[in-house]
């Protein structure tokens, strides 16, 4: 099997043979020892006598946080890999040498001004399509020219343009998938529509929709072997029965009332209404983690829980509804993805968020473990010549 590449949180990582090689960011990390180190620089105006007269007093030194990932891998045909990350609002692409420790990252393109993430690189002419997001609702596709830095931004409008894949037959040719958002009569954003994969050719500048279901949103397009597979996931949630939506009405009125009861006598009394009762926000389950992934709000707790009671033990924290499949036929090739490649010899490279499998044949082999795997590379290679940039 080919090297697979694959992003877990903070970290690049690199199965070949059975072997995980793993690297954090360099950037990532120098851009948080210079922001501790400013931090540490400016401690002293938060502690002492003065702090604590002005009520800024610090009790530690950092008071920092990051928020930081690796949202895109991109091999290329030498021994640098190319990548894409945001951290505290700075995002960039970056090529680094993985395993290699000492050779320093050379840097290709950072801004504070969107995010880069997602796509694919053409290894054969070092030309990157990757996703550019400009504001909350917004993103466009991006072509860049690794070697020299220039890029060229190939979509616009108010649209979520996202997962970027170069055809294997002709690199001008680019799948991806796009959503509209939808906005009220005085341009505050409502929801998005359902996410459809389209076809973009650089050389003619046009689009063309490919698939749409009114049912199903899609995400992540790869066209191999003349068939094009995406992940699809329903659109929608289950609804409820109106009718016993109604008729619970007047005894949620009557709970929310006496919640709301119990809860003021219980925190100026410290005893509950009911007798022998407790606090009622002690034990109470409260919402666990939640994650945006593919533009899509995944209770990871709930997911995770709900997977593990399953008989599969390499469960992870996507909803079994995220069907990997070809597009035309709708065969199924794996459940709860979230995310996947297809190796040059045909095998599909998945992660459910906490593992990553080798899919032929319908077979399943667990290459490896991880905490946070939500992006998997191959090397791709279109035959075309020429992009038109």
């Amino acid at each position: 099997m080919e090297k697979i590449y694959f992003a877990d949180g903070e970290e690049i990582c690199r199965y070949d043979g059975g072997a995980v090689t793993r690297q954090r960011s360099k950037f990532i990390e120098n851009y948080k020892r210079n922001t501790l180190n400013v931090e540490r620089a400016k401690n002293w105006k938060h502690s002492g006598e003065g702090a604590r007269f002005r009520g800024d007093e610090r009790p530690g030194e950092d008071g920092v946080s990051f928020q930081a990932s690796i949202n895109g891998i991109y091999p290329t045909e030498g021994d640098e890999t190319v990548y894409s990350f945001n951290i505290n609002g700075t995002s960039g692409i970056y090529k680094t040498v993985i395993g290699d420790e000492k050779s320093p990252e050379t840097h290709i393109v950072s801004t504070s001004d969107g995010e880069f993430y997602g796509g694919c690189i053409d290894a054969k002419s070092n030309v990157l399509v990757c996703s550019l997001r400009r504001n909350c609702y917004n993103s466009d596709l991006v072509v860049f020219d690794v070697k020299t830095g220039e890029y060229k931004i190939v979509t616009d409008g108010d649209t979520l343009d996202e997962d970027p894949f170069v055809s294997p037959e002709n690199r001008n040719e680019i799948y991806f998938t796009s959503r509209g958002a939808g906005r009220d009569r005085q341009g505050n954003f409502v929801r998005y529509s359902n996410s459809v994969i389209c076809k973009l050719d650089l050389a003619a500048l046009t689009v063309r929709e490919v698939a749409a279901d009114d049912k199903y949103n899609y995400m992540k397009p790869v066209f191999y072997g003349g068939k094009l597979y995406a992940i699809i996931a329903p659109s929608v949630q289950k609804r409820t029965n109106p009718l016993v939506e109604i008729l619970l009405i007047p005894f949620r009125i009557v709970q929310a009332i006496a919640n709301f009861l119990n809860f003021f006598v219980t925190a100026f009394t410290g005893k509950s209404l009911a007798s022998g009762g407790s606090n009622p926000a002690k034990g109470r389950e409260y919402d666990g983690r939640k994650e945006y992934i593919k533009g899509n709000l995944i209770d990871y707790d709930k997911e995770l829980k709900r997977n593990a009671s399953k008989k599969d033990k390499d469960y992870g924290f996507i909803p079994a509804s995220w069907k990997l499949a070809e597009v035309g036929s709708g065969e199924i090739i794996a459940s709860g993805v979230a995310d996947y490649d297809i190796t040059s010899d045909g095998i599909f490279i998945i992660s459910n968020g906490r593992r990553v499998f080798a899919v032929k044949d319908g077979k399943k082999t667990k290459l490896c473990n991880a905490e946070n795997c939500l992006t998997v590379a191959c090397m791709h290679q279109s035959q075309t010549p020429d992009f038109s940039f």
